[in-house]
């Protein structure tokens, strides 16, 4: 990660990085097993590592975390205030066509890149993008907010035409919460299977399957969008991250540590 690649990065569209988001996201997506999802929350840690098919869902969770903090690294590249404030309205833009796509997840993990500590703490870099897109981009962290149990991503997403792709994490959820929540066998002697969990599983599975079936067309391979998303070395300790924020804009409360002010930002 490197100035010449922030250039590369600054020429290639949104819409763009948002079609290759997508399409990687939609290949990992799809090679996911419903059953797999179940498996996932319901066995052991010794048993998940015997199931090699559940690779596909940890993948996918790990890719994520990956798009998050490459968000947060790509933003905090630059020293001067201005190019991070491109770079982050590029960002919102980004976020704005994988909503267009119904990206749940990749628009997701795009927003907690932008909305972590690191680099919403950045004032002096987000007064500097355009206000309108600033707004546009409040629409999205609303959609996407935690409030009345993700209230108002669960209506956009019942409502979401396909193709579509759903917000794992928190489909995830509640499937820990339903197995958590509930015995699989009850009765005197847990005999008689509890078919009212298996309801509450189907009305969370069903709705991703039936996503499953319906491909993204004419999504093109974007070959450095590519690179740029999945070859970064960059970075990837929450603190280290959190550091070089406070390097580029120092808190209210005074100057950076003498200790803190040097950053190992590219990678060996």
């Amino acid at each position: 990660m490197n100035k010449f690649r922030y250039h590369i990065f600054m020429g290639i569209s949104g819409d763009d990085f948002a079609d290759e988001l997508t399409r990687i996201d939609w290949i990992m997506f799809s090679s996911i097993r419903i059953r797999d999802f179940v498996r996932h929350v319901s066995l052991s840690a010794a048993q998940k590592d015997k199931c090699k098919s559940l690779q596909n869902v940890n993948r996918m969770i790990s890719h994520f975390n990956h798009i998050a903090k490459w968000v947060a690294n790509m933003i905090l590249l630059r020293d001067k205030a201005k190019h991070r404030a491109q770079m982050l309205e590029k960002f919102m833009n980004i976020a704005l066509g994988l909503r267009r796509l119904n990206n749940y997840n990749g628009l997701a993990a795009v927003l907690a890149g932008i909305n972590g500590t690191a680099i919403h703490r950045l004032a002096q870099t987000r007064a500097l993008v355009p206000a309108d897109v600033q707004k546009r981009f409040a629409r999205l962290v609303i959609l996407m907010g935690t409030q009345k149990s993700h209230f108002a991503y669960r209506l956009a997403w019942e409502n979401s035409p396909l193709p579509r792709i759903p917000f794992i994490p928190l489909h995830r959820r509640d499937l820990v919460s339903a197995e958590e929540g509930s015995k699989t066998f009850v009765g005197p002697n847990d005999d008689r299977i509890n078919w009212k969990k298996f309801e509450v599983l189907g009305e969370v599975l069903l709705p991703i399957m039936k996503s499953q079936g319906t491909a993204y067309p004419n999504l093109a391979k974007h070959e450095t969008a590519r690179d740029l998303i999945l070859g970064c070395r960059m970075p990837t300790d929450d603190e280290e991250i959190y550091q070089r924020s406070l390097q580029l804009e120092s808190s209210a409360s005074g100057p950076i540590e003498p200790s803190k002010k040097k950053f190992p930002w590219f990678a060996k």
